[in-house]
């Protein structure tokens, strides 16, 4: 069994957190409601050439089911949570994460179609740069340059670093969902181009996926990060992460960042 060192978290409060979770109660909310925003998102996903349908179904194929059954997870990170039942605990989430942050790309910068995501995280990519993320020198406590992704998902945000710090020697990407792990392993394992380049024998995903031996995809809470010893990370990327995060629990999160960070 796979135990992950659990958060001791507050969920938020107050009358619009009580309202809200009236509503998620609600059978309006499971029946009309998410329907309707599910098909909304695929909908705009299609019209800009982004194939929702033919690319999940493609990667499901990819995909050898595992049972994480036995795996612990904080109490916050069991609440249903983007129009999934589960959260973020189940295949069918993970499989659609980066279709659906790519049809929000689309839907926020509708001038540049299926590449809008690709603009608005390049405007993270410019961000960390000029905020002065660089790749410190090796000092007594590491021999290695390391970059920490906390809550990388299936590892978006983690290949673009990999891209952007060509000379870092390790990226850790860390998330509390097995799937979303999982499925990100598979995405760098098979490493699909293009439906548009490759067509659906060669890879039927809807992005170009590059294989990196530097890339290391964890299951684990980003808050008790106890693999990894303090002053020894050269860059700690918290990117769409906190926001979605009880007041406690990120704050956690933002301490054990400083923690490892040189």
């Amino acid at each position: 069994a796979t135990t992950v060192a659990t958060t001791k978290s507050q969920p938020r409060s107050g009358i619009a957190q009580e309202i809200l979770n009236l509503a998620l109660k609600s059978p309006l909310w499971t029946y009309v409601l998410v329907p309707q925003a599910r098909a909304s998102i695929v909908k705009t996903a299609e019209k800009n050439g982004i194939k929702w349908n033919q690319a999940k179904q493609w990667l499901n194929k990819q995909i050898t089911i595992k049972d994480y059954s036995e795996v612990t997870y904080p109490e916050y990170y069991k609440q249903s949570f983007h129009a999934y039942s589960d959260g973020n605990l189940s295949y069918d989430a993970a499989v659609e994460q980066e279709l659906a942050s790519r049809a929000v790309g689309a839907r926020n910068f509708p001038q540049f179609g299926e590449k809008g995501e690709d603009v608005f995280r390049g405007a993270f990519d410019k961000a960390l740069s000029e905020l002065g993320a660089n790749i410190c020198h090796s000092n007594e406590s590491t021999t290695e340059k390391v970059i920490v992704d906390m809550g990388c998902g299936t590892g978006t945000s983690t290949r673009r670093l990999a891209k952007q710090y060509p000379e870092v020697d390790r990226l850790i990407g860390i998330d509390l969902s097995p799937y979303f792990v999982d499925v990100g392993n598979t995405l760098l394992k098979i490493t699909p181009g293009t439906i548009a380049e490759k067509g659906e024998q060669g890879g039927g995903w809807i992005t170009a996926v590059q294989s990196d031996e530097r890339i290391e995809l964890q299951q684990g809470d980003m808050a008790n990060c106890n693999s990894i010893r303090s002053n020894s990370v050269s860059v700690v990327n918290l990117s769409l992460v906190i926001h979605e995060l009880p007041t406690s629990a990120a704050m956690q999160v933002i301490q054990e960042a400083h923690r490892i960070l040189q």
